[in-house]
């Protein structure tokens, strides 16, 4: 059995040395944790969409401050996608301050998360993957087919990228299985709340540590059991499993 270490983010504090981060921002209400996401990350990536809420919505958590001030602090490095979302003006703002924009749109079969994801996969040939994790906020809520297609993004990638979808309420991963996953969770924001659910296939058998309700040898599958409304109660998690899991833990953020 393989050992793969998870390390979960921390919103105040610098990521584990171990780790790459990049952030995506999608076309959905960004969370209250953005800015402090900005400046732990190495590449900064709207898709069009999310350039809009990125333009509109950062400046509403600086009211005190200059809304031109704050869109030129927090510009993206990259906007990626089909480009049939992005408002002129925003567009012409952050072309003027940059911004790399890559127009997608000869590619209507992937979404524009999946380009993004892509470009990253890409634009980092030589960095050991293993070490890189791709945030992804404004991922969940919103029209349930968008957080479809975004969970079928965590999949395709599940072997090759860690990526985590993020909201102001909850973070969600995929566990690839065949390995033991180790988690490290920071209970000052995460919890008490977590779940575990399996993707694709049922599981005959998970194993975890760490939970109010852990898991040996069980298997689970929609229509008998699934792991919802678990706690936490240990700062490290471990996760194994002959399937695929979503891994999701309620996040309590205080600015």
């Amino acid at each position: 059995m393989q050992h793969k270490t998870d390390y979960v983010l921390n919103y105040k504090k610098n990521i584990r040395s171990e780790s790459t981060l990049m952030l995506i921002l999608l076309n959905y209400h960004l969370p209250c944790f953005t800015p402090q996401l900005w400046g732990q990350v190495s590449l900064r990536m709207c898709t069009d969409g999310g350039a809009n809420r990125l333009y509109d919505e950062l400046p509403l958590l600086f009211p005190s401050d200059d809304p031109a001030d704050i869109r030129h602090k927090y510009k993206p490095d990259v906007i990626r996608g089909d480009l049939d979302s992005i408002r002129p003006n925003v567009k012409e703002c952050y072309s003027k301050m940059g911004t790399t924009i890559i127009d997608q749109t000869n590619d209507q079969e992937t979404t524009d998360l999946h380009k993004c994801v892509i470009y990253i996969r890409d634009f980092t040939p030589d960095l050991d993957k293993t070490h890189l994790k791709i945030l992804v906020v404004g991922a969940l809520g919103g029209r349930f087919d968008h957080e479809a297609a975004n969970i079928d993004v965590l999949h395709t990638f599940a072997n090759v990228l860690h990526i985590v979808l993020l909201s102001e309420e909850s973070s969600l991963t995929l566990l690839a299985p065949g390995y033991l996953h180790k988690i490290h969770i920071n209970r000052s924001f995460e919890g008490p709340h977590c779940g575990l659910i399996p993707l694709g296939a049922p599981s005959t058998s998970t194993t975890t540590t760490g939970l109010h309700w852990n898991l040996s040898d069980t298997p689970m599958a929609f229509g008998s059991l699934i792991s919802t409304c678990n706690i936490l109660e240990s700062d490290i998690v471990t996760v194994q499993s002959d399937a695929y899991l979503l891994w999701t833990t309620e996040i309590r953020f205080e600015p």
